[in-house]
């Protein structure tokens, strides 16, 4: 039962994104590099606060040649995937098995654009409502923001966001340039895909979901090197952020549902399937308890696999949220992984190793 539910959820937000696609690809980039059809925004800042826009070059109708795809296909295809990989998962356990939905690649393609551009502000990235498209495609370049506030240490919030993504687009074929450069990563203001985007080194966070009810579907990507957490999952009201078909590396937590956001509550919803992790610093999940979140997981292989003895890498931590940033949120169960709860919705089996 558990597998079709996945296979539902993971279709059911790819069929609302697919239904706001216009077929329309835009080239993100104009003449000089700027971009079209788009708009730059300051700094959004971790969390995804608002920023205020304005225009910034011409909009153009050219679309991208070739290997170009629409928002319905994106959705379509990761569907697909889902679905093969959850209806073929293997009953091997923590100690092994086949990685049921089809390959992963675990390396980021070439620049298209050689060292990339380093854009001076956020870019927003309308939709075709407001005058934009519901598909950008930007034939795998490189691009990061001039962002001056350093990624670890003390002072770790307000870093500029590389990109917003108003409701209903899809970005693909993008890498986000690595260290200050990645700054906010991208921040999705209602529901959004994000397929084959790569993140060479997160800064703050790789993508955070900040619109309640939204969905943030991540498909056939890839991100590396988060000292904290990779995606940050604030936004409330059901809201689901949903990674397939993806390789995270070199992390603290591959997603976390905001511990102590103003008014914080939920909920929050992960959907894992098909998904290969290396290099685990904290958990996989962390999720709140007490605001009823969830972290669903097929198909996770871990690199080397897990040692159960050790509870190393730790798969799925809960915790107790707090709201308004008063006090700290605390783990359940001293942080131990939980398995086959109403939270984290995995088993030992949902676990294998490559």
């Amino acid at each position: 039962m558990r597998q079709i539910s996945i296979g539902l959820l993971v279709a059911a937000g790819a069929a609302a994104l697919a239904a706001c696609g216009d077929g329309t690809t835009i080239n993100p980039t104009g003449a000089g590099g700027k971009p079209s059809a788009a708009t730059t925004a300051g700094a959004g800042g971790a969390g995804g606060s608002d920023s205020s826009s304005s225009d910034t070059g011409s909009a153009s109708s050219s679309s991208v040649a070739s290997g170009s795809v629409s928002s319905s296909s994106v959705a379509s295809s990761s569907v697909a995937s889902s679905s093969a990989s959850s209806s073929s998962a293997s009953s091997s356990g923590s100690g092994g098995g086949t990685q049921a939905g089809g390959p992963i690649s675990t390396t980021i393609p070439a620049s298209t654009n050689g060292a990339g551009e380093i854009r001076n502000s956020t870019t927003l990235l309308k939709n075709a409502a407001a005058g934009g498209s519901n598909l950008y495609d930007f034939g795998n370049q490189r691009i990061g923001v001039n962002n001056t506030i350093a990624c670890d240490g003390d002072d770790v919030e307000g870093q500029m966001t590389v990109f917003e993504v108003q409701d209903g687009v899809t970005v693909t074929n993008l890498i986000i340039a690595g260290g200050l450069h990645g700054g906010n990563g991208i921040v999705c203001k209602g529901s959004c895909t994000l397929d084959h985007v790569y993140w060479e080194d997160v800064c703050e966070d790789a993508a955070t979901n900040t619109k309640d009810g939204a969905t943030m579907l991540i498909t056939n990507s890839i991100a590396l090197h988060a000292s904290d957490k990779v995606f940050q999952h604030n936004a409330k009201g059901d809201s689901k952020t949903i990674v397939i078909n993806s390789y995270i590396s070199d992390f603290g937590k591959l997603w976390r549902s905001c511990g102590d956001c103003a008014n914080n509550g939920g909920k929050r919803h992960l959907v894992l399937d098909n998904v290969k992790v290396e290099d685990v610093g904290v958990a996989v999940a962390g999720a709140n308890q007490n605001y009823q979140d969830t972290v669903t997981i097929t198909d996770l292989f871990v690199k080397g696999g897990y040692n159960a003895s050790s509870d190393k890498p730790k798969i799925c931590t809960e915790y107790i949220g707090v709201s308004n940033h008063v006090g700290t949120s605390t783990k359940v169960d001293g942080g131990k992984s939980q398995w086959d709860t109403a939270v984290c919705i995995v088993s030992h089996g949902d676990v294998k190793s490559w």
